[in-house]
């Protein structure tokens, strides 16, 4: 055989793998309805974005969004449980359709999955006890300041701490709070609902917010590929933003307003 034609097919052998490949991991509105269900990656212990109510049964603004969602589809909401950990490789391992739980929206997360535009947000905050005197980044020097391994706080906190600040990086939500409460680190980095959960948890009016870190966005992953889902989830999150509904959504669970979200 002719090394030129041999060349020629094993790249179109490899070109059609990958294709088959990408095809047999990509998700599709069809899909779903053919399924009857639209599985949905939550994680159900951060309230009051995800949650399990005083039935046992799943709760909170973004299980809500999901069983919206698939209202719309004309399928039933199947929550799927995930930790900070795990939320995208739950997705990635085809698990979910979708994993819905304050996904940040990061360059380095976008490698591995497709966003959607932003349903919500949070501003990050350095969160310690009352009595200690922190104003600005400066005043974290030679403190022991908690955050989530590879959460979305982490770069605004390298971004403003010196080399005489310790960085302890926690699995999730629950390990930095329950570092602060011990005393292993002085400070952590996290959302703005955390100091009024973590007053209302202890009974006390002993942790507030020192200063803001800098805001993001939270959007739906889907896997890459799966631009007919993706197109699908944008145009809900776009008519329920613009009817009002997400708005109210957010008010009736996160109690705060909607931030402006921006669109891409």
């Amino acid at each position: 055989m002719n090394i030129n034609r041999f060349i020629k097919l094993t790249a179109a052998s490899l070109i059609a793998s990958f294709a088959l490949f990408g095809s047999a991991n990509a998700q599709s509105i069809e899909d779903v309805v053919k399924r009857g269900k639209l599985l949905v990656a939550i994680d159900t212990t951060y309230a009051p974005f995800g949650t399990i109510n005083e039935k046992m049964e799943p709760d909170g603004f973004e299980v809500q969004l999901a069983k919206e969602m698939a209202t719309a589809l004309g399928v039933t909401a199947e929550i799927v449980p995930v930790n900070t950990a795990n939320r995208i490789p739950v997705l990635l391992t085809n698990k979910a359709d979708i994993t819905l739980s304050t996904l940040a929206i990061t360059p380095q997360r976008a490698a591995q999955v497709m966003f959607s535009i932003p349903y919500s947000g949070v501003k990050f905050q350095i969160i310690a006890d009352k009595s200690r005197n922190i104003k600005s980044p400066t005043d974290l020097a030679n403190l022991k300041i908690g955050v989530i391994r590879g959460g979305a706080a982490q770069g605004p906190l390298n971004a403003v701490i010196s080399q005489d600040t310790t960085v302890v990086q926690f699995d999730d939500v629950a390990g930095c709070v329950q570092g602060l409460l011990s005393g292993q680190v002085d400070a952590i980095a996290e959302g703005w609902l955390l100091p009024g959960k973590m007053n209302q948890s202890t009974g006390s009016e002993k942790y507030e917010a020192k200063f803001d870190l800098g805001e993001s966005h939270y959007g739906m992953a889907v896997r890459r590929g799966s631009f007919d889902l993706l197109q699908w989830v944008n145009t809900f999150i776009y008519t329920y933003k613009t009817n009002g509904k997400l708005a109210e959504l957010h008010q009736q669970y996160i109690q705060l307003p909607l931030p402006n979200l921006p669109s891409f």
